[in-house]
Parts: C-alpha cells; sequence; structure tokens
C-alpha cells in the first residue's frame, strides 16, 4: 500500500480534476491506491465527452389508472303507490243524505222560483185561461213550475253533469264511458226517479256501487265533485242567487207573500188530486173531493 502526501489545490483522480473542500487553501488528499478518498465523492464536471447524469429525483413514479369494474347487482323493486281511487263517495250514509237533500232542494227551489215568476209576470195562464189568483189557474202554473223545476235537472246534468243543489252538497254525475253524460243518459236517469223514489233506490245507493236504477240503466255514476271545497261555495252562491230573482223582476215581497198564501190555499187541494191520480192508477178508489176556497 502506497500512501502519497500530495499538497495541492487540486487533484486529479481517475482523468477527472476534483477541487479540494478546502477551497482557496491547499488540501490534503490521501490516496490507498483504490481510486477514492476520504472526503465525499462530487459528480465529475461536465463535458462534451462525459454529460452530467442527474437521476430523476424530481420525477414521480407513473400510477397506474384506475379502471372501473361493473359490479352486478340484484334489481330492487320498488312497490309502486296505490293508485287513487277513480270516484269518491265518503260515508255511505251521508252520501245517500246528500244525494237526497241536493235533489229535493233543486226540485223545491226551481219549481218555487218559476212559479213566483209566472204568478207575478203572468197574470191570465195560458193553459187553462183562468187567472193566476183562482184554483185552477194556480194548479197550473204550479205544475208549469214543476216541469221547468225537472227540465232544469234533465239538462243542467246532460250538459255540465251537476245543478245547484248537487254544487251545494259537493255531488257530481259522471258518465262511465264518456266524458259528458249527455241529453240521453240524463233523460234516462231522471225518468227512473219515481221509480228510485221508492226503498229499492236507496238501498242500492248504499250498495258498494253507489247506483240507483236511473245510474244504473243509463250508466251515470254519482260522487264527489272535481271543484273539491270550491264546489259548496259555488252552490250557495248560486242558490242564494237564484231564490233573488223573484224579487228583483217578479214584483218584489208582494209577489212572494201571494204566492205563498195560495200555496198555503191551494196545494192541499192539489195534493188530494194527485194523490187520487196515483191511486186510481193502480184500481183505488178516488179520494172526496175538498171545497173550493179560491176564487174564479
Amino acid at each position: 500500500m502506497v500512501i502519497v502526501v500530495v499538497m495541492r489545490p487540486a487533484k486529479r483522480f481517475m482523468g477527472a480534476t476534483v477541487p479540494s473542500r478546502a477551497g482557496p487553501r491547499q488540501g490534503l488528499c490521501v490516496n490507498f491506491g483504490y481510486g477514492s478518498s476520504m472526503d465525499e465523492r462530487e459528480p465529475p464536471e461536465e463535458t462534451v465527452a462525459t454529460p452530467r447524469i442527474v437521476a430523476p429525483y424530481d420525477v414521480a413514479a407513473p400510477v397506474p389508472a384506475r379502471v372501473a369494474v361493473p359490479v352486478e347487482t340484484a334489481p330492487v323493486l320498488v312497490a309502486a303507490p296505490p293508485a287513487a281511487p277513480l270516484y269518491v263517495f265518503g260515508n255511505p250514509f251521508g252520501y245517500v243524505l246528500r244525494r237526497f237533500f241536493a235533489f229535493a232542494l233543486d226540485l223545491v227551489l226551481v219549481t218555487a222560483v218559476s212559479t213566483t215568476l209566472l204568478y207575478g209576470l203572468i197574470a191570465i195562464n195560458p193553459f187553462t185561461g183562468l187567472p193566476n189568483n183562482s184554483e185552477g189557474g194556480f194548479d197550473a202554473t204550479f205544475g208549469l213550475g214543476l216541469a221547468i223545476a225537472l227540465f232544469y235537472l234533465w239538462v243542467f246534468e246532460a250538459i255540465f253533469g251537476t245543478t245547484l243543489g248537487k254544487l251545494a252538497f259537493s255531488l257530481h254525475v259522471y258518465a262511465r264511458k264518456s266524458r259528458i253524460i249527455g241529453l240521453g243518459r240524463a233523460f234516462v236517469r231522471n225518468l227512473l226517479r219515481p221509480l228510485d223514489a221508492l226503498v229499492i233506490g236507496w238501498i242500492l245507493a248504499l250498495a258498494p256501487g253507489h247506483r240507483r236504477i236511473g245510474d244504473l240503466l243509463g250508466g251515470t255514476v254519482v260522487a264527489r265533485s272535481p271543484l273539491r271545497g270550491f264546489s259548496p261555495l259555488l252552490g250557495w252562491i248560486g242558490i242564494i242567487v237564484l231564490a233573488g230573482l223573484p224579487f228583483l223582476i217578479a214584483g218584489g215581497p208582494t209577489t212572494v207573500f201571494a204566492v205563498g198564501a195560495a200555496l198555503i190555499e191551494f196545494i192541499p187541494r192539489l195534493v188530494v188530486h194527485a194523490f187520487d191520480f196515483v191511486t186510481q192508477l193502480f184500481g183505488g178508489a178516488a179520494h172526496p173531493v175538498l171545497p173550493s176556497t179560491g176564487t174564479g
């Protein structure tokens, strides 16, 4: 082993000049014959023949891309919400009572208003030629008012599917197979009202289908109005307006009171006549005729 001590600023090892760590001072290098020194070896100077190779310390290693792998899962079955019922009836007994009061309100209101208007606007009944304040004349006028009420029920149900009474009690007439009722279906269901007025009609209205004979043959059903809470408000406003017509165009309270007095005087005899007519149809005896108290 040979130890060489050289006192100079720089030293060449293996063909490369290495500056001394002592800077401008002369450094001490000891060579043990293995081509290395005790100091840390510094990288050689970059030349054309030997370019400096710098390790890519600052370059991150490439990360392999993540590939999404589809995972097969079992299908989840979600139950569909129950469909809303096509027709809403409510409590069966309350439903039947609402139908009864709606029909009674329509019949009584329109008959009374029509009779009052005819009594106040026409002094002589055109069918009998008698004055309206006589028994015969008032009976004809009252019958004409009743006919107007029945006509009103038929036309309003055919076109609008409802009446003022049905609106007041939130009811509507629906056709099972068409959009509107039509004159034909409305005529059938109203023609069978006398038969439905018997017990069988109310029993069928309480049944699950809630359809009386007129509804079954006419292809209709009566259920809750599509107007919901707005229906009673609209119905009662119409009823108030209709009830006020005699006070506006038929002579005011005087005519209304005169019609009321005539009703009290002549209606009992009219009911007796109607009862006799129905009795004779079934082969019964006629009721004794009450004495007349009217004029004419």
